[in-house]
């Protein structure tokens, strides 16, 4: 076969117009039978492989991304939350507990106290008897 014929045979091969005998004559001319397909079709499968390990990694990243941002996002909720909540109980227990008039603070402590009194004087009463 000559250069001309080869040439003309590539030619109409990429074109995808030539028999399976000219593809035949093509292969055993470049000295590899029928290899010339499965050579291009494992590089093929080669570049697929490169490219599905790019995207894979990609949509890790992705998804390390927004789990670090919703990590951080509900620490910051649950830390406003708590300290609200602290400033609350506080501003609660601070004004419940007082009297404005000191004669209702003195009357309110002298009736806690003989309830106190009562209490251990009916304690002591049961170990003496």
């Amino acid at each position: 076969m000559e250069e001309k014929d080869i040439q003309q045979l590539l030619n109409r091969y990429l074109d995808g117009q030539t028999t399976e005998q000219e593809e035949r004559q093509l292969d055993e001319f470049f000295g590899f039978p029928n290899q010339l397909e499965k050579k291009l079709s494992r590089q093929i499968d080669k570049w697929n492989m490169v490219e599905k390990t790019t995207e894979r990694r990609a949509r890790t990243l992705t998804i390390r991304w927004i789990a670090g941002v919703a990590a951080s996002l509900l620490l910051l909720f649950g830390t406003i939350l708590m300290v609200r909540q602290n400033q609350e109980t506080r501003a609660y227990a601070s004004y419940e507990d007082t009297y404005d008039n000191p004669e209702d603070a003195a009357a309110e402590t002298h009736r806690a106290l003989l309830k106190f009194s009562e209490t251990i004087d009916k304690g002591l009463e049961k170990l003496d008897k």
